[in-house]
């Protein structure tokens, strides 16, 4: 079982099943070495607008040291966690989340988020954000960095109504810092958003780890 006692950060299993939106079941875990062919194939499936918006301008296939920085997780300063279809387990993946600690401000990480065209708006990226947030809470970190186009009017109104605030803007790209969130009571539910991001921590709080 997930461990959640008073106060303290709930402890995630290594891997674990939960429901999206439309009842589709997952597998959350970390990501590991060896899924640098799965990445480099979820990238090749990606729409060039979602290669736009997750990697800025980038449209060639993801060089070998991005597949060694992307699946080198560390747990502490480096941590990425993907999602898979249970029901489709030959797929590459439905999206992969990461943060890594900033070197001069080691209470705070930038984020990188994407997920593959085909199961956005499902409730993907919630869970995956959530995730990172209980990794980062427990690895000392207060304050999560986005780098957002700053066209891509949706990603950035969802990010504040989670409770993130504008950090800066340069060469069309927004930066939005967020706190990081433990417990679904901290986060901000006046809004359809945040419910559904509070509702998620909530869930993330009786998991059991993925058999197999």
């Amino acid at each position: 079982m997930g461990v959640f006692s008073g106060f303290f950060t709930p402890t995630l299993p290594p891997a674990f099943e939960y429901p999206l939106d439309d009842g589709l079941r997952v597998m959350l875990r970390p990501i590991r070495h060896e899924d640098a062919p799965r990445l480099q194939e979820g990238f090749r499936r990606l729409s060039q607008l979602a290669r736009r918006r997750r990697f800025l301008d980038q449209v060639d296939p993801l060089s070998e040291e991005q597949l060694k920085v992307f699946t080198s997780n560390d747990d502490v300063n480096h941590v990425a966690w993907g999602a898979l279809n249970l029901e489709k387990p030959e797929e590459p993946g439905i999206g992969v989340a990461r943060y890594v600690r900033l070197a001069d401000d080691p209470k705070a990480a930038d984020v990188a988020i994407v997920i593959a065209d085909e199961y956005q708006g499902r409730g993907t990226g919630f869970v995956l954000q959530a995730c990172l947030h209980l990794s980062a809470h427990r690895a000392g970190i207060r304050h999560f960095y986005y780098d957002v186009l700053s066209d891509n009017e949706r990603i950035i109104k969802h990010l504040k109504l989670m409770g993130a605030e504008h950090a800066g803007r340069a060469d069309n790209i927004d930066r939005l810092r967020l706190p990081v969130y433990s417990r679904a009571w901290d986060v901000p539910d006046g809004n359809e958003i945040g419910r559904r991001f509070a509702e998620v921590f909530r869930k993330l709080r009786s998991v059991s780890p993925a058999a197999g």
